[in-house]
């Protein structure tokens, strides 16, 4: 085929139909078909820009096709959705990285896009280096996505995205990568062992790792201390080097950075110098900004001096557009005195622009959008925003304006007036919008951030000192921690999305907080990162944090430090859980709790003194509850090793619960009481256990679905449990199906009240059921439970528990096989026919038990 112009276009028009081409070929079609979609779309799209200036024209009849015989790309039968692959595609896996994807989506750099492809067939590591605002992330996102779709990557690609923007160490970058596709990464802790399993796994599949603005880490500009040690620079550059060495790698690693980063890695790159924005796709992008602005083409037409001024710097670009727009600017005069008035105001520039590796323009951009954008009792808020890391929310910066902290700058604020001061600055170019009450920073922009909080908070003239500041937004950021912990406990599972893009806040506001001897604010900054590390199962950087901290709080003999008492119980608690979970030290997490338990009950000894009917403050609530905590959690570690003491904790721990009144927390220690009755044969009492979860049922409250769902299961497993022990004893059928009917009756009862979006809890409960009925010899029941609570655990990530209920489908079926279609698994003579199961019904997930 060949296809052939019979007169000269325009670039623009080739460009399109040369795109609608591909685009139709990707989906199936022949040649032709192809370049007859492709004429179609020139003529429903006559309008050829030049630069800024429009062209109507009907030039659709210009490309012609010469095609012997029909040609196809893919196969014919190929669909849209097959050609797209959504599942290949970066940004619909990982949705935190569409914060690096512009509003107006991608427009241009083909240059930059095919010199990284060419790059990549001969060298493993690249990196891509240009001025800030030149578009350096927002590039490496599009090429993962087309390098990732067009199978650049091979079938099944890893994309990863990692930051510098925050001190992270070699440790912290292969967890990233470790968590995600290494089975039983959680138990390694050695980092040369998780180097190892990394290169194993860069092996044996194609990765692209994304190491975004790596500048940092060798300190910049030049000379300027960096937050990384120089060990932690050669393991970072060690490792690097190993992967290029590699000659059995898979992976490709593209760096960022606004300079060539020689002085810390040599040679082991491959450089790419990421050239300015050509003019057209400059003037690409100027147009699809007022598009989404609604702007007319004639005033669009306008724009050119602005696009002279930028010289190609795609931030620039964004931040002038935004700007003129925000001011109503028409007609070519105004724009030029608009520009001439911002490159008057380059001198007054701080910082050479090579060393730091930006344009003035930039600059004097942000200076005069700045100046003009916002009133004078504005400015100084518009400042703090230099305190965020990456990305702002509304809430902290409503927060900072609160409590025994506030900022005066912020008195009278109000939500919706920071919202609306937040979004001129995403007018101004500051800010780019997320969603909600969230907003980015670009990150070429903290160093003009940074000049005005200087600026205004020097503590001069009445102003606030930067310290003050600082302990505000700590304070807020804090304050926000200690309630996604509240609210993911109270079953809220949405906040796991806020704290993803709250975590760089919370991981600052920590480490400034230890700085400056801020001892609350450091436990409210953990109390959300341990909600988020422990979700996303990083328990390895969750233990590090824990370590850091500890010596903060604890002395070498595991007592409080005098004037830190307060947060004496919550780091334990973090160390105690580590212990238990992530290090299989059950002797040492005991030692570890008694230890709480001994500093609580010291605590609340006062309030012991007190007659029963003499009502407590809440100090004195406190301590006690603090005391039924800490004993009821050293329950549940007794409980694990099978210490019968744990009955003795549960009890006395309920007794604390009562006195305060705390219902909840009453019936989650009854709850665990009826699992020590169930699970240790030295104490083994099934009549014990059901009492102790009918007292458990009785405690939660009515609206707790989710609790009381799972307290019935329990209830139904005790029954369940009675019928294998009548069988063990010989006792009558009737007796065991009574038993049965009863388990049955539980189940169904737990599963209708269980809420449709507990997925993590429906899966155990279908998967009972399913037991049930293959004790009974109930096949087809059984099977229908066991596929339900299969994809439940599929749903959840859970493969290890989906596999296991598949197996005891292919159990059941082998027994059954084997005695015959009609006769009951177990070594019974008796068979029960049972109604099909209740689909659970439809609530809302709350508190889940302890």
């Amino acid at each position: 085929g060949v296809l052939g112009m019979r007169y000269s276009v325009f670039v623009v028009t080739a460009a399109q139909y040369i795109g609608q081409l591909y685009a139709a070929l990707a989906k199936g079609r022949s040649f032709g078909q192809a370049a007859s979609e492709g004429r179609k779309h020139l003529a429903r799209n006559p309008e050829r820009w030049v630069g800024l200036q429009p062209r109507p024209l009907q030039d659709w009849f210009v490309p012609v096709v010469y095609e012997a015989a029909p040609i196809y790309l893919l196969p014919q039968e190929a669909s849209a959705d097959e050609a797209e692959r959504p599942e290949l595609d970066p940004v619909q896996i990982d949705p935190s990285l569409l914060r690096h994807v512009p509003d107006t989506g991608f427009v241009g750099r083909d240059e930059t896009l095919l010199m990284l492809d060419r790059a990549f067939d001969a060298h493993p590591i690249v990196l891509l280096h240009a001025y800030a605002g030149q578009g350096k992330t927002t590039t490496t996102i599009e090429f993962a996505r087309w390098y990732a779709q067009t199978g650049g990557l091979g079938p099944r690609p890893l994309v990863l995205f990692t930051s510098f923007e925050n001190p992270i160490d070699l440790n912290d970058c292969l967890n990233r990568i470790g968590q995600q596709a290494v089975e039983g990464w959680s138990a390694i802790n050695e980092t040369g062992r998780k180097r190892t399993e990394v290169i194993r796994l860069l092996r044996s599949m194609p990765v692209l790792w994304i190491w975004d603005n790596v500048e940092p880490v060798a300190g910049f500009p030049a000379g300027t201390e960096s937050q990384w040690t120089p060990e932690e620079q050669r393991d970072l550059a060690d490792f690097l080097k190993l992967v290029k060495e590699d000659k059995k790698t898979k992976a490709r690693i593209l760096l960022t950075s606004r300079r060539d980063e020689q002085a810390w890695l040599g040679g082991i790159p491959h450089l790419v110098e990421m050239p300015r924005m050509s003019s057209s796709d400059a003037a690409g992008l100027a147009r699809s900004l007022g598009t989404e602005k609604k702007i007319a083409r004639a005033d669009i037409a306008d724009w050119q001096p602005l696009l002279d001024y930028c010289h190609g710097n795609p931030l620039t670009l964004r931040v002038l557009v935004g700007q003129a727009i925000r001011m109503g600017l028409r007609g070519k005069q105004r724009i030029a005195d608009f520009v001439e008035a911002i490159r008057s105001g380059e001198q007054a520039i701080e910082d050479a622009d090579e060393i730091q590796g930006r344009d003035k323009s930039l600059g004097a951009s942000l200076d005069y959008g700045f100046r003009n954008a916002f009133k004078a009792d504005e400015q100084p808020i518009i400042a703090l925003l230099q305190l965020f890391q990456g990305t702002v929310d509304v809430n902290a910066l409503d927060q900072m304006g609160k409590g025994k902290h506030a900022l005066p700058e912020l008195k009278g604020m109000t939500k919706e007036n920071l919202t609306s001061l937040l979004d001129r600055a995403r007018d101004t170019g500051l800010l780019t919008h997320l969603d909600g009450a969230w907003y980015t920073i670009h990150p070429a922009l903290p160093w003009f951030l940074r000049q005005l909080f200087g600026r205004y908070y020097d503590g001069k003239q009445g102003r606030s000192t930067a310290t003050a500041a600082l302990r505000a937004w700590v304070e807020a950021i804090g304050t926000l921690g200690d309630y996604y912990h509240r609210q993911f406990n109270e079953g809220n599972r949405d906040v796991i999305q806020y704290l993803v893009m709250e975590e760089a806040n919370l991981l600052h506001a920590r480490r400034t907080a230890r700085r400056h001897g801020w001892w609350d604010p450091v436990t409210s900054a953990m109390q959300g990162l341990r909600i988020l590390y422990q979700f996303q199962g990083r328990e390895s950087e969750w233990s590090r944090l824990v370590a850091d901290i500890t010596p903060d709080y604890c002395s070498p003999d595991e007592a409080p430090i005098p004037g830190r008492e307060d947060n004496y119980n919550v780091v334990m608690g973090y160390r105690v859980d580590l212990a238990q979970e992530h290090d299989r030290d059950l002797p040492r997490a005991a030692a570890l709790q008694e230890k709480v338990v001994a500093w609580t009950r010291h605590q609340a000894a006062s309030a012991f003194d007190l007659p029963p009917d003499v009502p407590l403050d809440s100090v004195q609530r406190n301590r006690i509850r603090s005391l039924g905590v800490s004993v009821f959690a050293l329950g549940q570690i007794l409980r694990e090793q099978g210490n019968t003491d744990c009955v003795a904790a549960y009890e006395k721990s309920i007794r604390h619960y009562q006195r305060i009144q705390d219902t909840a927390a009453e019936a989650a220690a009854h709850y665990n009481l009826g699992h020590a009755y169930m699970q240790i044969p030295a104490i083994g009492n099934l009549d014990a256990a059901e009492a102790a979860y009918q007292r458990s049922l009785a405690a939660w409250a009515e609206n707790d679905l989710l609790n009381r769902s799972k307290t019935i299961k329990q209830i139904g497993m005790v029954h369940h449990k009675r019928i294998k022990e009548c069988r063990q004893r010989g006792e009558p059928v009737e007796t065991m199906l009574k038993h049965a009917q009863a388990a049955e009756q539980q189940y169904l009862e737990a599963l209708d009240l269980c809420p449709s979006n507990a997925l993590t809890d429906l899966g155990p409960m279908h998967h009972q059921l399913g037991n049930l009925y293959v004790d009974l010899g109930e096949t087809e029941p059984a099977r229908e439970h066991f596929e339900r609570a299969a994809q439940y655990f599929e749903q959840t990530g859970n493969r290890h528990h989906a596999g296991a209920t598949r197996f005891s489908m292919a159990v059941m079926y082998q027994e059954a096989a084997r005695r015959g279609s009609t006769a009951p698994v177990n070594a019974t003579s008796w068979t029960v026919r049972w109604p099909t199961p209740k689909p659970p019904c439809a609530t809302t997930s709350t508190t889940k038990a302890a």
